[in-house]
C-alpha cells in the first residue's frame, strides 16, 4: 500500500521495535538484518493492519438487541435500553470483547465515536494491545422529531456534555505509548444543539484532535433535519462554521449533492459502514454517493458499526458488502473494484483516523502494524488475484496480528487477551442486561424452543 502499491512477492518486512525498517524481497531483507523474532508467513498474504472507524466497543455486549426493528425503535427504545443497564465494568468488557473480535478480523486500529465510559475504553485498549481513537461522547437536546429520549437516561446542559468530553481528551489521550487518541464525539446532530456543534468543533481544533458524528444516516433522520432546521446536516454544521479536515462523518449514505461538495471543499472524511445500512434496512448503500464520494477525492473508509447495528465487527465483510453494494446499485460489475475497497480498509482508514503519518502502509518509518492472513484454504484457493480473494472470495478472520510492533495475535492464537475468560464475561453479562432491560425477550425465536 505504499505510494506505486507494490505486491511483493516472496516479501519480508523487518519490524525495530515498534516501527517498520525495511519492506522487500525476503533475500534481500535476510541480508541486511538479523531477527531476534521470524514469523513464518509462507503461503500467506501480509498486509497492513485494518482500521476500522466506527466501532461502538460499549454495545458488544447487546448483540442481536436491536434485530428486526425500525431504526427510531432501534435508538430510542432498544438502544438506549440497553444503555440503562451497562454500568462501568460492563463497559470494560464489552470493550475486551469487542477488541477480541477485531483482532481477529484483522483490525490493528479503530475509531469509537463515543460512550459514557473513555477510562474503560483506554484501559482495554492498553490491554488487548490495539490502537484507538475514543471519546466521551455528548449531546444537551432530549427531544427530537424521531422520538422523545427516556427520562431515565442521563441527561446534560451543553457545558456539563463539553466538560465532560474535553477533560476525557485531557486525560486519556497518548496514553499507552501513543496507541490511544481521545476526541470530541457527537452522539447525532439531532441531539446536539447549535451552540454544543459550535464550540465541540472550535475546542477540537484549539486542541488539535479530531470531532465524530453520525451524520445522514438514514432517511428518517434527514427528513427530520429538514423539518427542524430546514436543511441535511453537514448543511447545518457549515451555516454553523463548524466544518474541516479534522470531522469525521459516520454513515452520510443519505448524504445531499451538496454535503458532497462539502465533505471535498473542507476535505471532510466519511466512514461507510455497509453491514449496518443492510441490517437496518436504511438505504444507505442503495442510495448512497460513496463512488462518487471516492472518485472526488474525499477519503472514505469503511465501519463495522457495533454488535447491535451490523452484528459483527470485521472489516474483512464490510469490504466485500462495499465493493458487492456499489455494483448492485450502479448495475456495473467494474465499479469500486477490490483495490479501492482495500485503500478504503487501510490507506483512506488512517487518514479517517488521522493517523495517516504512522499507519495504513507497509513503508520504513511507519509503525508496524500488519495483518497476516493464511490463503492456504479451501475459499482462497487457487490464489491467482490475492487482492480480488481477500475482498471477494476470503470468510475474514487473520492469522496473526502485529500492532505496534507487539504481536496481538499469532497462528490463530490471541496473546493479549484471556479469551476463555472474556467469552465466559460476555455471555454472562449479556445475558444479564439482556434479563434486566426486558429486551431479551424481544428477540426470542419465533420458532418454538424446547
Amino acid at each position: 500500500m505504499d505510494p506505486t502499491r507494490r505486491i511483493v512477492s516472496d516479501g519480508a518486512v523487518a519490524i525495530e521495535g515498534s516501527r517498520i525498517v525495511a519492506v522487500g524481497k525476503t533475500e534481500e531483507i535476510e541480508s541486511f538484518f538479523q531477527a531476534d523474532k521470524i514469523i513464518d508467513a509462507a503461503g500467506k498474504l501480509v498486509m497492513p493492519g485494518l482500521v476500522d472507524t466506527h466501532v461502538h466497543n460499549s454495545q458488544q455486549l447487546g448483540r442481536g438487541l436491536c434485530d428486526g426493528c425500525d431504526l427510531p425503535v432501534h435508538l430510542f427504545e432498544r438502544l438506549y435500553g440497553y444503555e440503562q443497564q451497562l454500568s462501568e465494568e460492563d463497559a470494560y468488557w464489552a470493550a475486551i470483547n469487542c477488541q477480541l473480535e477485531m483482532i481477529r478480523a484483522g483490525t490493528t486500529c479503530f475509531v469509537d465515536p463515543g460512550n459514557y465510559f473513555p477510562d474503560q475504553m483506554a484501559r482495554a485498549i492498553g490491554e488487548s494491545g490495539m490502537r484507538g481513537v475514543i471519546a466521551r461522547i455528548a449531546f444537551d437536546v432530549h427531544s427530537t422529531p424521531m422520538g422523545e429520549l427516556s427520562s431515565h437516561l442521563r441527561r446534560e446542559t451543553a457545558d456539563e456534555a463539553l466538560g465532560h468530553a474535553e477533560a476525557a481528551v485531557r486525560r486519556l489521550d497518548g496514553l499507552h505509548d501513543g496507541r490511544v487518541r481521545t476526541w470530541f464525539g457527537l452522539r447525532v446532530l439531532a441531539v446536539c444543539s447549535d451552540d454544543l456543534i459550535r464550540r465541540a468543533k472550535a475546542r477540537a481544533d484549539d486542541l488539535g484532535v479530531g470531532l465524530a458524528l453520525h451524520a445522514s444516516e438514514s432517511r428518517d433522520e434527514v427528513v427530520a433535519a429538514r423539518v427542524k432546521f430546514g436543511m441535511h446536516d453537514l448543511e447545518r454544521m457549515d451555516v454553523l462554521g463548524a466544518l474541516g479536515p479534522n470531522l469525521l462523518v459516520i454513515h452520510m449514505g443519505w448524504a445531499s449533492p451538496r454535503e458532497i461538495a462539502l465533505c471535498v471543499r473542507h476535505d471532510i472524511k466519511v466512514s461507510c459502514s455497509p453491514s449496518a445500512g443492510y441490517r437496518l434496512g436504511m438505504g444507505s448503500m442503495e442510495f448512497g454517493r460513496f463512488p462518487e464520494m471516492l472518485e472526488l477525492g474525499v477519503s472514505v473508509s469503511l465501519g463495522s458499526d457495533s454488535a447491535m447495528s451490523s452484528n459483527f465487527v470485521d472489516v474483512v465483510r464490510q469490504m466485500n458488502l462495499a465493493a458487492g453494494g456499489a455494483k448492485s446499485q450502479r448495475l456495473d460489475p467494474s465499479v469500486l473494484p477490490p483495490e479501492t475497497a482495500i485503500e478504503m480498509a487501510t490507506l483512506h482508514g488512517a487518514r479517517c483516523a488521522l493517523w495517516s503519518d504512522e499507519i495504513g502502509s507497509l513503508e520504513p518509518g511507519k509503525r508496524a502494524d500488519i495483518a497476516i492472513f493464511d490463503t492456504r484454504k479451501p475459499e482462497w484457493q487457487p490464489v491467482l488475484n490475492p487482492i480480488a480473494n481477500l475482498v471477494f472470495a476470503a470468510r475474514g478472520g487473520a492469522d496473526t496480528v502485529v500492532c505496534n510492533g507487539e504481536v496481538l495475535m499469532e497462528n490463530g492464537l490471541v496473546l493479549t487477551i484471556d479469551e476463555e475468560r472474556a467469552l465466559l464475561e460476555s455471555q454472562t453479562r449479556g445475558r444479564r442486561i439482556a434479563r434486566e432491560s426486558g429486551l431479551g425477550a424481544k428477540v426470542m425465536p419465533k420458532w418454538p424452543v424446547e
